[in-house]
């Protein structure tokens, strides 16, 4: 059944916004009929970026024409990038069980000191800027040179932020520069908390010790804000009164807990632009045991990320791209931080490139055998893998990301069945 907050989004989305009146009146959809949410349909990336503009609400359209709208945009990762347009008391407000969970959870305030990495600025782009207020203190991604993100450390530590919220991957670059040039910690940091990339156990543990810090991972996203957080038991608990998540089948049913699909959010926030069942482009799962802190929300577990990151084998397969980052693990439980970083691209279904980040204290080769040797997927055996040791990888300049995955076979996923191996 539909609670009131999902009714009141939903009614308004279909009565303001000119994509689900369309949508309504080409199907004969009557909104105050719907009963439960599975009975609303779905909308994708796709049709946000083709009709950007018909999301923005009746209601707000003279805020959106007067510049007062707060607008952001979608990282663009996937090639696909939309405006997205936030009412500012809406967006603050659809923080708040954020800042709520990191006080409860964390001690972090939202007049804390903290710093953060951004992409770039399409006007007056600098490589450092200060938010309004000076609690905040940002820098460019770009041209991050060692001797770079070394003065970046000494900036962050005359600043003296109490936390950071940045990419597991830029994460890794400033410990590496830490480790590299032997940088002391910075006194006043205690927490550091990751988004916008998948955050695993070996990335977490180097970044916990290289900065000594605690760590907690947010699922989130522009369109919406965030969607889960991590408590201190490592687990990420759905924002329940932010956003609806559901865990959906390739026929777009339902799934039980513990079975992976596709993730589908609502907003419950957002009236300016809200999005009611939108295919962020992720998977996932709810666990079913219960999590022994006393967070009442679902417990989510993010799995392949984007949809369309699955590994195709010569039989036309869809593998589970996880079966790349268990060889990192099992490396890792073995050697120390012998892997930092890694990316896999599969240009065909025979030939891939592995790109490892590898400690100066390990033995490249060896590394580079042992991966390969936990590289269990028998329909993968024969596959050209060429292995390539960089000194470190850097986020995509679109982006601002790293993906750990890529493929570069067209249509991996579209046309084929989804089930998989893995």
């Amino acid at each position: 059944m539909l609670t009131e907050r999902q009714r009141k989004i939903i009614r308004h989305a279909y009565e303001t916004v000119p994509f689900y009146m369309n949508i309504s009146r080409e199907k004969g959809i009557d909104c105050e009929k719907f009963e439960d949410l599975v009975e609303v349909p779905t909308v994708s990336k796709e049709d946000l970026v083709l009709r950007n503009d018909a999301f923005i609400s009746a209601g707000y359209m003279a805020e959106y024409l007067q510049g007062k709208l707060l607008q952001t945009h979608t990282s663009g990762s996937t090639g696909k990038c939309a405006n997205i347009f936030w009412n500012l008391k809406e967006c603050r407000r659809s923080l708040m069980p954020l800042w709520i969970k990191r006080k409860r959870y964390y001690d972090i305030n939202p007049h804390d000191r903290y710093c953060y990495f951004y992409t770039g600025r399409s006007i007056g782009e600098t490589d450092i800027e200060i938010e309004e207020g000076g609690f905040a203190l940002g820098f460019c991604k770009c041209n991050l040179t060692d001797k770079k993100l070394v003065h970046i450390w000494e900036k962050m530590r005359e600043f003296g932020p109490v936390w950071m919220n940045l990419q597991p991957s830029m994460a890794i670059l400033l410990c590496r520069a830490i480790e590299k040039n032997g940088l002391d910690p910075i006194p006043t940091l205690r927490y550091v908390e990751t988004t916008g990339e998948m955050l695993f156990p070996h990335m977490r543990k180097y970044i916990q010790e290289k900065m000594n810090v605690v760590t907690a991972d947010q699922y989130g996203c522009n369109e919406l804000n965030s969607l889960a957080f991590e408590c201190p038991k490592g687990h990420l608990h759905c924002m329940e009164e932010n956003a609806v998540i559901e865990i959906l089948d390739e026929q777009g049913d339902p799934l039980p807990d513990g079975e992976e699909g596709e993730i589908v959010v609502t907003s419950l926030s957002n009236f300016a632009m809200p999005l009611i069942r939108y295919k962020i482009g992720d998977r996932g799962c709810f666990l079913k045991e219960a999590c022994s802190c006393d967070d009442p929300g679902k417990v989510l577990k993010l799995t392949t990320g984007r949809s369309n990151d699955w590994v195709v084998d010569r039989d036309g397969n869809l593998l589970n791209a996880y079966i790349f980052v268990r060889c990192v693990e099992n490396i890792n439980r073995i050697y120390e931080h012998a892997i930092l970083q890694f990316q896999v691209i599969q240009h065909a279904v025979d030939k891939f490139t592995i790109k490892l980040v590898i400690d100066e204290e390990c033995e490249p080769d060896e590394i580079c055998r042992y991966f390969m040797e936990n590289l269990w997927q028998g329909t993968l055996l024969g596959a050209d893998f060429r292995i390539q040791i960089y000194p470190e990888l850097m986020p995509e300049e679109r982006s601002g990301k790293l993906k750990w995955f890529v493929s570069e076979i067209e249509d991996n996923v579209q046309g084929r069945g989804m089930g998989h191996n893995v």
